[in-house]
């Protein structure tokens, strides 16, 4: 199925569900369906680049998107959290960062473009070694060795050209994080204690956010650099 009726599509979709009667379905990819948009909406509805889904495939067949560094010619190419989109036609580049209703695209420079922040959310022993799971579907194998290094929940930042890790953000007591989804999406805090349970809710921590204290479930924060 390439459309879907506009009444079923995500919330956070920037569409007006009674304008038109379908949009475009994302195809799987790096990001779940749930949570990302397919391009075609990003390059007409929200950098608005163009003004119908035609502009939109014509600015795709010339080549002129990236995301995280490579070429998008298929418009339902499914883009989400941190990914990087870049525009080479005016050569803009922005961040893809969660918002209160939607995502925010957050114009960066040239230089930001050359790396991106991945959350780690499995991490498993193979046979070639510790093999990390990351949040766009992305996975990095590691030496055995290296099994102390990481751990779920970790944020790492990795060379969008060679894939190697250049930094680790620890899941830890006063790290900075971002809340990705639920009705604090988008608000920054900081993460006072890491809560851990043996029942059905799972591990939760304990967020500060403006002088409040908020309980969240662990797959919904983002560990994020101090001046992120």
């Amino acid at each position: 199925m390439t459309h879907l009726k506009r009444q079923k599509m995500p919330g956070f979709w920037p569409l007006a569900r009674k304008e038109e009667r379908f949009a475009v379905v994302p195809i799987p990819g790096p990001h779940p369906k749930a949570t990302s948009i397919p391009i075609t909406i990003v390059i007409r509805d929200i950098l608005k680049l163009g003004k119908t889904s035609r502009d939109a495939k014509k600015i795709l067949n010339n080549k002129e998107i990236l995301v995280d560094g490579k070429e998008i010619t298929e418009g339902r190419f499914p883009v989400g959290l941190m990914d990087i989109v870049t525009n080479k036609g005016n050569k803009e580049s922005y961040l893809v960062l969660p918002s209160k209703k939607s995502f925010e695209f957050k114009k960066i420079s040239d230089k930001e473009t050359d790396s991106k922040y991945c959350k780690i959310i499995g991490k498993t022993m193979v046979k070639k070694g510790l093999q990390l799971n990351l949040h766009n579907g992305r996975n990095i194998l590691l030496s055995k060795e290296d099994k102390d290094k990481y751990m779920v929940s970790d944020t790492i930042k990795i060379s969008i050209k060679s894939g190697k890790i250049l930094e680790v953000i620890p899941y830890k007591e006063d790290a900075e994080v971002l809340i990705i989804r639920g009705r604090n999406k988008g608000v920054k805090g900081k993460l006072k204690k890491i809560i851990i349970n043996k029942d059905l809710q799972g591990q939760r921590a304990d967020v500060e956010i403006k002088g409040e204290d908020k309980i969240f479930k662990r797959d919904l924060i983002f560990v994020v650099p101090k001046d992120f």
